[in-house]
């Protein structure tokens, strides 16, 4: 197995170092680098392939480059070698002594391994040929400046590659291994499956026994053994359900499709190492924990290793109590504290302790609209918070504050960095003040009693057009607040009305009453009501607002 893999300039990946066991899972967002690291991996392996059957020809220990077309790196199809390069950038210029050179960027990965009761390192680093080659040397000792010996002991690991599933092709012609391998490379996954089954069948029955087990546990049907058509080139294949009909493998819904690439790549191969790319995308969620548990009991029955790159949430949970994560944010880095990690994993899900490893903040409110009028807000005011608003790390408590603690300190156990702020409507209860999160709340009723009340929905109906008919519904406004609101709170904005009536309730009950005697419908539901916010006047605003924006970008804005 492979121990460690260091990686340099490669696509998405800087300098990156990277722990491994005989199970990981790579997880993160999109474009973080867990595809481009399983994609090292390959490469390093294909530079080793490469590099040992050069050596095969000289025994003149030296680093003349290997040649590798940009064609045979199946793992990563481009379209250009220099696609392979982070930034792309693949020369840079350099002073010696005054004078303009040009240096090679090179990419370099090196991996360290344990086989046979052996441990082994071994690096190569590629250099750009051309658009369609690289040049692939192996590494030098640091020490005394020649190549580095060659472990013989890493040959023996034999690493599979698997991009995600892109269907399955109505039709498939036999084809030879390396095609095979050329068109899983190229992500074309669809034209493979039945040859792979076909493999199989004629190489290793025992495998075949138990890959028809497993798709009849996890599908309740039987897979009919593949057919080669001599006379046409084509292979078929059925499978039988519970009712005895024999249907066409093209028939099969995307989640079977997937499941059996899965594992018929994994037995069809001699991979001593399995690298998968998001292998869970087309599977229903109550699956996706199930094919994790299997693969990883054949890849240890089998003593092999398996990495995968995923997504999914049901897999990251599994992986959580067994296995190792590691991290793509920032810098790709194991998860170490995992028994804190599946504290916060059994209720709240890896995506939170993704989006706190990544923010690194978090504010909680009671719903969406306190957060769309705090922007609001923050607009008019032209607070420096704004900005920090538009896509923060929130989680909606609706005025639980035991929720809100709950969440943050299982999140701060593993993301001890993690700062947050929650904002609570008015409640009769006392708030903790001395611990991490900053607990505050509306010294009103709730969010709504700020908005400058009647003022903003008289301006609200005010909008365009400014007609005569226009003119008569600001008139039936204009009764209907005078009719529900307390002659003494029309003089007094800080009267206790305001203070103490559910606002988001008496808006509602406004427009409701504005729509039916103007015979129009105006619902302006309580997810709108920042549109209110957004009418107001600095100077109408109360300063608890400002207070409680000032707190917000002292948590989110540090």
């Amino acid at each position: 197995m492979i121990s460690k893999i260091s990686i340099e300039n490669f696509k998405r990946l800087d300098k990156t170092e990277i722990d491994l066991s005989s199970s990981v899972v790579f997880a993160g967002p999109n474009n973080s680098g867990k595809t481009s690291a399983l994609q090292a991996i390959a490469l390093w392996e294909l530079g080793m392939r490469k590099w040992a059957e050069n050596r095969k020809k000289t025994k003149a220990k030296q680093r003349t480059g290997v040649t590798i077309n940009r064609k045979d790196i199946l793992a990563v199809p481009v379209p250009s070698a220099k696609q392979l390069w982070k930034n792309l950038h693949v020369r840079e210029g350099t002073f010696v002594k005054g004078k303009s050179k040009t240096k090679n960027i090179v990419i370099k990965i090196s991996a360290e391994g344990f086989t046979d009761g052996k441990t082994w390192e071994l690096g190569f680093e590629y250099d750009f040929a051309n658009q369609e080659s690289i040049y692939c040397r192996i590494l030098k000792d640091e020490k005394t400046g020649e190549p580095k010996d060659f472990p013989e002991e890493a040959l023996k690991e034999k690493i599979g590659f698997l991009p995600p599933m892109s269907g399955l092709a109505t039709e498939e012609h036999m084809l030879q291994p390396g095609s095979i391998q050329s068109l899983i490379g190229e992500g074309r996954t669809a034209e493979v499956l039945r040859n792979l089954c076909l493999r199989i069948w004629n190489e290793k029955k025992d495998k075949w026994v138990e890959l028809t087990d497993i798709i009849k546990r996890l599908f309740a049907v039987e897979l009919e053994p593949p057919v080669y058509y001599q006379a046409t080139g084509k292979i078929t294949m059925l499978y039988k359900e519970d009712t005895g009909i024999k249907m066409d493998l093209s028939n099969a819904g995307r989640g079977f499709h997937q499941i059996l690439l899965l594992f018929s790549y994994m037995f069809a191969g001699e991979n001593s190492i399995l690298l998968l790319d998001e292998p869970d995308a087309h599977l229903e969620i109550i699956r996706q924990e199930e094919i994790y548990n299997q693969l990883s009991e054949i890849i240890k029955k089998e003593n092999a290793q398996l990495i995968i790159a995923t997504h999914s949430e049901k897999v990251l949970n599994e992986a959580a109590g067994k296995d190792t994560i590691v991290a793509f944010l920032g810098n790709p880095h194991i998860v170490n504290d995992k028994s804190q990690l599946v504290k916060s994993l059994t209720k709240f899900g890896f995506e939170e302790y993704l989006l706190a490893e990544n923010k690194r903040r978090i504010i909680y409110l009671e719903g969406s609209t306190d957060l769309a009028i705090l922007k609001a807000f923050a607009i008019i005011l032209q607070h420096p918070v704004e900005n920090f608003l538009n896509n923060p790390f929130v989680k909606y408590v609706t005025n639980r504050p035991s929720d809100a603690r709950e969440h943050f300190y299982a999140l701060l156990e593993s993301v001890p960095t993690l700062k947050g702020i929650a904002i609570f409507d008015h409640l009769n209860i006392e708030l903790d003040k001395t611990g991490k999160l900053k607990e505050l709340m509306w010294s009103r009723n709730e969010i709504e009693n700020y908005l400058p009340m009647p003022a903003v929905i008289t301006r609200y109906v005010k909008q365009p057009p400014a007609d005569l008919f226009h003119q008569q519904d600001i008139n039936v406004m204009n009764t209907i607040i005078n009719d529900l609101v307390p002659p003494i709170a029309l003089k007094n904005s800080d009267d206790s009305w305001w203070i103490e009536t559910k606002m988001s309730d008496f808006i509602e009950r406004v427009f409701k009453m504005y729509s039916n005697r103007v015979k129009r419908p105006l619902q302006v539901y309580k997810g709108r009501y920042y549109e209110l916010a957004l009418l107001s006047k600095p100077e109408e605003i109360k300063n608890e607002v400002k207070e409680k924006l000032d707190a917000i970008f002292k948590v989110l804005g540090q």
